[in-house]
């Protein structure tokens, strides 16, 4: 159970949406493992600012996170009695493919297909 006075100072400070309902949280209590483990809650950053705040307030708080991306967990690592941060709905750009380097920089929230995409027109691809 998350303490009002953490979700008060995490509203306050954020932009993202947060959210507490049984639905949302029982769509995130599975991955595509055969674990299901309900989180204390889901929250989804707007941009970097809110992640950076709402990892110090949940460090403040001892509120484990438990961050989400492109939702390829096959072996139950997205699931848990934390506080899910989903990254895919607005962290997911791609920043830069840098192809004589061989890397790229993109947010925590990038789809691997989608990164393959852009990397292919470098000749390039990113494994799993």
């Amino acid at each position: 159970m998350l303490s009002p006075e953490f979700i008060h100072e995490l509203q306050r400070a954020t932009l993202g949406d947060f959210r507490t309902d049984d639905i949302t949280r029982t769509l995130y209590s599975t991955d595509a493992s055969i674990y299901k483990i309900t989180p204390k809650a889901v929250f989804i950053p707007r941009h970097q600012e809110d992640l950076h705040a709402a990892v110090e307030i949940s460090a403040k708080y001892g509120i484990p996170i438990l961050p989400r991306g492109s939702g390829s967990s096959l072996a139950g690592q997205a699931v848990g009695d934390a506080l899910i941060l989903e990254l895919s709905r607005y962290l997911d750009k791609i920043l830069d493919v840098d192809a004589e380097a061989r890397t790229a920089t993109v947010e925590p929230g990038v789809i691997l297909s989608d990164l393959n995409l852009v990397a292919a027109k470098f000749g390039l691809g990113f494994g799993p």
